[in-house]
């Protein structure tokens, strides 16, 4: 093996050895799990609050911010008008937008603003409408470099709430759950946004793909309408897929699939519950890569936020979103429950190093302790309102978060 090839191994195997959070340039962050490694929180001294950098109003939606050492990127409905924006991370004042007119009508209520969260990579922002337009812009302009119509072109479906799979960027490729009766997870040219490869469809949901990298295969994970989706990366060839759905119609899958080293955790509500697959490294070609491990109702059943993983245990909310969930941790090995705490109600959660950041749809930030042991709540700040939905970024110590009318920028730490 010689030193490129080695490079490179090292470079793939990113899930297995996490890095630290200089950049949040896409959905759940720069593991694809919503951690991050190497960084210590120094909490507010008694009757002192994290430093608030800026605030500013925004439009509807519940995209969550993406950002690098310098930006800041969201995306918003203004009126008829979808708008990304790029915003300076010290000050928050706009850098540049790229508006277009969106077209989208949510059936129940829920808004009309994107759902989905961008992404960027290589000086290429790619985001992806609830009426299903996926636009590639530049980076530093704004300006459109490719769209595509994936409601004319696959006939991706609008579901329930509108299209929400977040795009993923590996390579040169971009990636989305695009669903529908023609076609399920398609890969298109980051830079010109040209069909690359397109696997077979088991209907479209709310979930995002995530990458799994392994020393002698590579996949894209997806938890589709219908299970547990698994394909090769580089060409879109069906690897493995078992069936995880509900046997209720009105229902959705929206957690992302957490990777936690060679391992994979599903979960959902509407009475799937959760899962968990061991991937079977180098073997043989009559064998699935992966093998169920167990199932389980009741244990960790995550409505939309993902859970998040440390050591052994798994962190998230189990139940729906509107019947008061609770946050619980549970054993990998066998999904046994070691604790849950009082209720808080609906929220999404990070974990940064040894400690758990949860927003809760109320604005409350809330850290806790990653213990096995008991739940410990070591903060609470009310940061934002009512209604806060969407997920947050984290990067360099500042966390970005917004409610239903505002983004926020607070220091959480040097």
């Amino acid at each position: 093996m010689n030193f490129i090839t080695l490079l490179l191994i090292t470079f793939l195997i990113g899930t297995l050895n996490p890095i630290q959070a200089e950049n949040w340039s896409n959905w759940l962050g720069p593991n694809y799990n919503g951690s991050v490694e190497g960084i210590h929180i120094n909490l507010p001294t008694e009757g002192n609050e994290f430093k608030v950098k800026w605030k500013i109003p925004i439009g509807s939606g519940w995209s969550s911010p993406v950002m690098d050492k310098n930006f800041i990127y969201f995306h918003d409905r203004v009126g008829e008008d979808e708008i990304v924006h790029c915003l300076n991370i010290k000050t928050g004042d706009e850098i540049w937008q790229n508006s277009y007119f969106s077209g989208y009508r949510d059936d129940f209520g829920m808004g009309s603003g994107p759902r989905s969260t961008p992404a960027f990579k290589n000086g290429i922002i790619v985001t992806h409408g609830p009426q299903g337009l996926l636009h590639g812009l530049d980076l530093k302009t704004g300006k459109q470099k490719w769209v595509r119509d994936l409601k004319k072109e696959f006939e991706s479906p609008k579901g329930f709430f509108g299209r929400c799979a977040s795009p993923l960027i590996i390579g040169d490729r971009v990636i989305l759950d695009v669903g529908g009766e023609k076609v399920g997870l398609v890969a298109f040219s980051l830079t010109q946004g040209r069909t690359q490869w397109f696997s077979k469809p088991y209907g479209n949901d709310y979930s995002s793909p995530v990458p799994f990298f392994s020393e002698d295969r590579n996949f894209c994970l997806s938890f589709m309408r219908k299970g547990f989706l698994a394909v090769d990366l580089k060409t879109g060839n069906e690897e493995y897929f078992a069936q995880f759905r509900s046997p209720i119609d009105a229902s959705v899958n929206a957690a992302t699939p957490l990777v936690i080293q060679n391992q994979v955790l599903l979960s959902s509500c509407y009475g799937v519950g959760a899962g968990l697959w061991q991937y079977q490294e180098n073997n043989g070609k009559n064998e699935f890569p992966f093998k169920e491990v167990w199932r389980k109702n009741e244990v960790i059943d995550c409505h939309y936020s993902t859970p998040v993983s440390f050591g052994d245990y798994i962190y998230g909310f189990h139940g729906r979103q509107e019947r008061k969930p609770i946050l619980r941790c549970i054993r990998l090995g066998d999904g046994e429950i070691m604790w849950a705490a009082p209720s808080m109600g609906a929220g999404n959660l990070i974990r940064v190093s040894g400690k758990l950041i949860v927003l809760l749809e109320t604005g409350e930030l809330v850290i806790l302790k990653a213990l096995p042991e008991s739940c410990e709540i070591v903060y609470r700040q009310q940061i934002l309102g009512a209604g806060t939905r969407a997920h947050f970024s984290f990067a360099n110590g500042l966390l970005v978060a917004r409610d239903k009318r505002r983004l926020i920028c607070l220091q959480i730490c040097k």
